[in-house]
């Protein structure tokens, strides 16, 4: 991959156009955003510039838990990358020009992404971008391009500040007092918050395909439009962030947790990726209604031989598991069909070539979209590379012991993960076992939390 070096150079022109169009817009402030190891946006506002030169970037936000402190502490992880060890340093950090965007609602602002580049300029080997590009260039090598887009379900809660700092949050009452889907008068603000934040996100240049309300109270699902892998990637994240920032100006909370009701009640929070295939401009899935292209079908055969490898990365946290459930079409083991919701991947034939994409459904919506886009990628150009085929596709629900399950729990998904030689090729060692590393720490964060706690289970299993 290219070193800081070299694509500071190949960026020195765009940087300096789009210093000269921010000078015309009166943009006086820039959002610098860092994706961290779980997929959030952190942050810094400043005076508006690019530099050439790249800037610091401290490499302990490649090591933060998903807690950052929540419930018992725990607020990093200790790794290669920043540790007492190594006094916990600063790396580089390099603007990438192609995903500067002006602000509609702040018009004096614009933001940014940045990638991490070690001191000697070599790409930061666990920065998610980079992970995703190494995918991405990976299937270009064959000829291909790859278009992605994301459906993430989420909750929205009016926000209670008092129950929030106490922990309390299953007490915040549902923006939205009904289960009906598709519902347009769920809530009298419903159509106004949704409105502004789809002229948000044009203004980012971010597709909104559809928001719809879901099965579940204050439950809502959105839809973007597919792009070029990286900059999907870039969008879902946006999407996440500036959808926070909305509702936490109108009094709301969202959550991406992807489950926040018990098991067995209302929906869970699913993440499915669309992606379909390009070759010179052209899509080369189809081959006729419920009929895929050779291409296709080694491409989906490698994304399912290897779901058990990269399955850790589709559900990332332990309340990814709490998901589980065939029944609510979310997959436990390894199918896919042709328009077959209860399988882990559904292929979509109709109405035409253009259309005709898998929908991955297993992530949850906790996941870092990077990643899991790199992982489909990755998984897919093998199936390419070594020629494989897919089973026979399931016409509904798979009759239990028929197909290979997938891990249930975190621990044994980032054992399966930390122990994958394909893994280890396609990702980097280095990048392997940081992300495990940081799996591990959540599973440890559990179980001392539990440790630390008499259950409402022994409460009323043996009180009396």
């Amino acid at each position: 991959m290219v070193d800081l070096t070299n694509r500071a150079a190949e960026f020195s022109a765009q940087y300096k156009d789009l210093m000269e169009m921010a000078k015309n817009k009166n943009i006086r402030f820039l959002q610098s955003h860092v994706v961290d190891n779980v997929g959030r946006l952190r942050s810094k506002l400043s005076p508006f510039k690019l530099s050439n030169v790249g800037e610091s970037l401290n490499a302990i936000l490649y090591c933060v838990s998903h807690g950052e402190g929540q419930p018992d502490g725990d607020i990093v992880f200790e790794s290669e990358m920043a540790s007492d060890a190594n006094g916990y340093p600063n790396i580089q950090a390099l603007a990438d020009p192609n995903s500067l965007r002006f602000h509609n609602w702040r018009p004096d602002t614009a933001s940014v992404f940045l990638s991490g580049y070690m001191l000697d300029g070599s790409p930061c080997p666990v920065d998610s971008r980079h992970i995703l590009l190494k995918a991405c260039e990976a299937l270009h090598e064959k000829g291909f391009q790859a278009r992605v887009g994301v459906e993430y379900e989420f909750g929205i809660f009016h926000a209670d500040e008092e129950l929030m700092q106490q922990g309390r949050y299953r007490e915040l009452r549902p923006w939205g007092q009904t289960l009906v889907n598709y519902e347009m008068n769920r809530n009298g603000e419903y159509q106004d918050l949704m409105s502004d934040f789809l002229s948000r996100m044009a203004s980012l240049n971010i597709g909104i395909a559809s928001v719809v309300s879901e099965y579940g109270f204050g439950m809502y699902e959105l839809a973007l439009s597919p792009k070029p892998a990286l900059e999907a990637a870039d969008d879902a994240t946006r999407a996440k962030f500036h959808l926070n920032e909305l509702c936490a100006e109108r009094g709301l909370v969202a959550t991406f947790m992807t489950r926040f009701q018990p098991p067995g009640r209302e929906s869970a929070c699913g993440a499915h990726h669309h992606l379909s295939l390009w070759q010179d401009d052209k899509p080369i899935l189809a081959a006729g209604t419920n009929k895929l292209s050779k291409d296709g079908m080694m491409f989906l055969a490698g994304m399912l031989e290897y779901l058990t490898d990269t399955h850790v990365i589709f559900r990332p946290t332990i309340n990814s598991y709490r998901r589980f459930d065939r029944g609510a079409w979310s997959p436990e083991d390894i199918t896919w069909g042709y328009e077959n919701r209860t399988s882990a991947i559904r292929a979509i034939t109709t109405p035409g070539a253009n259309a005709c994409r898998f929908e991955h459904r297993v992530a949850g919506s906790d996941v870092n979209p990077y990643l899991t886009t790199a992982a489909i990628l990755a998984a897919g150009t093998e199936g390419l590379e070594l020629g494989l085929m897919p089973p026979e596709p399931m016409k509904g629900m798979a009759p239990d012991g028929s197909a290979r399950r997938l891990q249930s729990n975190l621990k044994d998904a980032t054992d399966d993960f930390v122990n994958s030689s394909f893994c280890n090729a396609t990702f980097g060692s280095h990048f392997v076992k940081h992300y495990a590393e940081s799996r591990f720490g959540e599973v440890a964060a559990f179980e001392a939390w539990q440790n630390a706690r008499i259950t409402d289970f022994e409460w009323e299993r043996y009180f009396i």
